[in-house]
């Protein structure tokens, strides 16, 4: 709570008091009292023009709240010396010294409250035994001081927990507009690397294309000339058909495989934990290996391309085990933390050393450049006889995320 208010206003509301009650006095008659009242209203007068029309005044402008105490405490002793009930203003003069007055010139205020309210400054030096008004003053300009000093050390107390809060505030909106700006950024970061990873994605499909269905239909038409050519040969027709129609199988494959790669269906009808664990159940079953799925973190629904970019990393990862691991466990992590999610795959196979292999295969290659359009990482840890580990993390880009032109 803001006790400038209150403490600033104190004055008006004991003068109020005060002035009804000398007001009411039928003992003082109406002359002194009607004079009385003009006094009160010059204070009111003098105290709201000094203080609260001029907010900016108090604990700042020394001259001009030097000039204000000074009235005011005189006033407050006149009208004191006119009725009793008047007391009440002297004893405000005591805060009002903290709340008018700067720094150390508050005690000073203080202390020539303490005297008016004792009595007269020159009834105390002439009096033949002054010393216990003294000693009575200075024992309420004491208390009154020290009361004074907690009353501000807790007021700067609030005001420095006000200023740390106030501060606080203003990072964290700083903060939320940094991640903002830094949402709206990764967007069009990722949305200029797939633009820039179309003609990228399309060659690597060309070269795929060509190693494969394209190599395959060559074998097919040679195996086809061969085997006209040898037309009186029975057996090596059949031969040359034999081998023409595995072509064709093969070929088949590659091409089912390519066309599921640009859509992989378990994402379709099933989010990213779900599509891994089917993955994960299957390969097990097939390669007769056993493999687990844990998922940490509270998982979310993703963009599309992350989710396919982390079903695919684990697919291919699991094809290179069922291939060169010669594992007998492996165990699929998925992590979801707050700004990236991670795919780790560990086997317990034969491993082998990274920098002495040349080159990538082909599936690991297109797993870095998924990866890559994504601003992810990848990451191949191996060593011979103690397994690998391969992890993938990217961007965790919620769902509903704009993407760009596709």
């Amino acid at each position: 709570m803001d006790w400038d208010g209150p403490w600033r206003a104190l004055p008006l509301g004991l003068l109020a008091l005060a002035t009804l009650i000398a007001a009411a006095d039928a003992a003082t008659p109406p002359a002194a009292r009607l004079l009385t009242v003009a006094l009160a209203a010059a204070v009111a007068a003098w105290h709201w023009w000094m203080v609260l029309a001029h907010p900016q005044w108090p604990e700042r402008a020394l001259t001009p709240m030097a000039i204000y105490f000074a009235g005011l405490l005189a006033l407050a002793w006149l009208l004191s010396v006119r009725h009793p009930a008047y007391t009440l203003l002297v004893i405000a003069c005591f805060p009002m010294a903290f709340v008018a007055l700067p720094g150390r010139h508050a005690y000073l205020g203080v202390a020539a409250s303490a005297v008016v309210v004792l009595g007269d400054p020159v009834a105390l030096v002439r009096s033949g035994d002054s010393w216990p008004r003294v000693a009575a003053v200075l024992g309420v300009a004491a208390l009154a001081a020290f009361l004074g000093w907690v009353i501000r050390a807790m007021e700067a107390e609030v005001g420095r927990r006000r200023a740390a809060n106030r501060a606080l505030e203003s990072a964290n909106l700083r903060l939320a507009a940094l991640g903002e700006e830094n949402t709206r950024l990764q967007g069009k970061l990722l949305a200029a690397a797939r633009r820039t990873g179309v003609e990228g994605e399309r060659g690597r499909m060309a070269r795929e294309i060509h190693d494969t269905v394209a190599q395959s239909l060559a074998g097919i038409v040679t195996q086809l000339e061969a085997a006209e050519e040898a037309a009186d040969d029975a057996a090596a027709v059949r031969h040359r058909l034999s081998v023409a129609r595995n072509l064709a199988r093969e070929s088949l494959t590659e091409v089912r495989r390519a066309l599921h790669e640009l859509r992989p269906g378990p994402l379709t009808e099933a989010r990213l934990p779900q599509a891994l664990s089917a993955l994960v159940t299957g390969w097990g079953d097939r390669h007769e290996l056993p493999a687990t799925l844990t998922v940490t973190g509270t998982a979310r629904p993703l963009h599309p391309e992350v989710e396919v970019t982390l079903f695919r990393a684990v697919q291919e990862a699991l094809v290179n085990v069922a291939r060169h691991a010669r594992a007998g466990r492996t165990v699929v992590t998925l992590s979801y933390m707050e700004d990236v999610v991670v795919a780790d795959v560990r086997d317990d196979g034969v491993g082998f050393t990274p920098s002495a292999v040349s080159g990538e295969g082909f599936g690991l290659t297109a797993m870095r450049q998924r990866v890559n359009r994504l601003a992810g990482n990848l990451g191949v840890e191996s060593a011979p006889g103690q397994g690998t580990a391969i992890s993938v993390s990217v961007p965790a880009i919620p769902a509903e995320a704009e993407w760009g032109t596709r």
